[in-house]
């Protein structure tokens, strides 16, 4: 059977996908929800804020309007632009498949977070399987796609804040599952060993992995990893350089100095790989899944654990050396007075302090004569 992807003329906020045979499917979507077999699947981009009290009824309404039959016709919502910018990937060996996705991060849901806010970005994946399946392997195969999703969302390190844990899902993440149909010959499961799962976890992997380098900002994957803005680095140092002024740089010019070296630095990889391993040793001490180390004792910033030291130690090294190295120290040992960093957590304080002594090390050198 041969899929055919068609865009409605005229409709800048819709992609129509059209199957060319018979299809069954298992969709969580708001029309067409449930096993079923399946015309249209379309894609549909809303305002940010869409907050329809009736979303079924606004998707009815799209459908009618797109003259489209109401009953075989799944329908994603979410605020990407969905005609320029879903992602589509093919395989057809050893079985032909394909995952059209259109992938926002907003609303982020982490375990334990209750309200999501932000806008209705959402990840929405349709899966089609060019091989009859059965009712197992439909189940399968869901849980299959929502594992790689999870896995893709962990692995591109999104987080709410510096202490929520990690982004597993967006608040109404929906999935289309579609195989052809026939008689005979249905593959009995879909699970991550078999041929059909293992291809499907690679595509949808993939789809979410490539949509979130290519649309995820700086300003987000420093939030993300750092567990704070640029904004917020700028204005804790200022605030730290006002302890040791240089005569002539006032804090605005400090703040315009900072934000300079911030964005020199982030271009280096190694800057991001030591906060990123800061960052996942504050996530598994916050589960309590770091070996040795309770979850109490995490909390109680244990007296026990040296590697947060170690790890601001060496961001400090690489990027200025000793001045850099003691100007961490400085900042550390004054952590209790300094409001910028009491609170954050285990190891991404000792990063934090570590970068920002770094940073007006590097300033200090070039104002008082001794830079390189």
């Amino acid at each position: 059977m041969e899929l055919r992807l068609t865009k409605r003329i005229g409709d800048e906020n819709t992609l129509i996908i059209e199957f060319g045979g018979r299809v069954r499917a298992l969709s969580s979507t708001i029309t067409a929800g449930g096993f079923r077999e399946l015309t249209h699947v379309v894609f549909h981009r809303v305002e940010p804020d869409f907050d329809d009290p009736n979303p079924v009824g606004y998707a009815e309404r799209l459908l009618e309007r797109l003259e489209l039959p109401l009953r075989s016709s799944a329908v994603f919502l979410t605020a990407v632009d969905v005609v320029r910018e879903h992602v589509e990937m093919w395989i057809h060996s050893p079985i032909k498949m394909m995952v059209m996705a259109s992938v926002g991060f907003t609303p982020p849901i982490s375990i334990g977070v209750e309200e999501p806010g932000g806008r209705a970005a959402t990840i929405n994946i349709l899966l089609f399987v060019d091989k009859p399946l059965r009712d197992s392997a439909f189940i399968d195969l869901a849980e299959v796609v929502s594992g790689a999703k999870t896995l893709a969302l962990v692995d591109l390190a999104l987080s709410r804040g510096y202490n929520l844990g990690r982004v597993y899902a967006t608040a109404t993440d929906a999935i289309v599952i579609a195989s052809s149909m026939d008689e005979v010959d249905e593959a009995p499961y879909g699970g991550p060993a078999t041929p059909v799962g293992s291809e499907a976890a690679k595509l949808v992997y993939e789809a979410i992995i490539s949509k979130g380098i290519e649309s995820l900002g700086m300003d987000e994957r420093f939030s993300d990893i750092f567990g704070v803005d640029m904004e917020w680095i700028r204005d804790a140092a200022s605030n730290i350089y006002r302890r040791a002024p240089i005569p002539g740089l006032s804090e605005d010019g400090v703040k315009r100095e900072v934000e300079a070296e911030l964005k020199s630095l982030l271009r280096d990889p190694n800057i991001w790989a030591i906060a990123l391993a800061a960052r996942n040793l504050d996530w598994h001490g916050l589960s309590g899944a770091l070996p040795g180390l309770s979850r109490k004792e995490y909390l109680g910033d244990s007296k026990r654990i040296l590697a947060d030291e170690l790890l601001g130690i060496t961001l400090a090294l690489y990027i200025n050396g000793w001045r850099a190295l003691f100007a961490y120290y400085w900042i550390d040992s004054n952590k209790g007075e300094l409001r910028e960093l009491r609170d954050k957590p285990m190891f991404i304080d000792d990063i934090l302090a570590s970068l920002i002594g770094s940073i007006l090390s590097r300033i200090y050198d070039r104002h008082l004569g001794d830079g390189r």
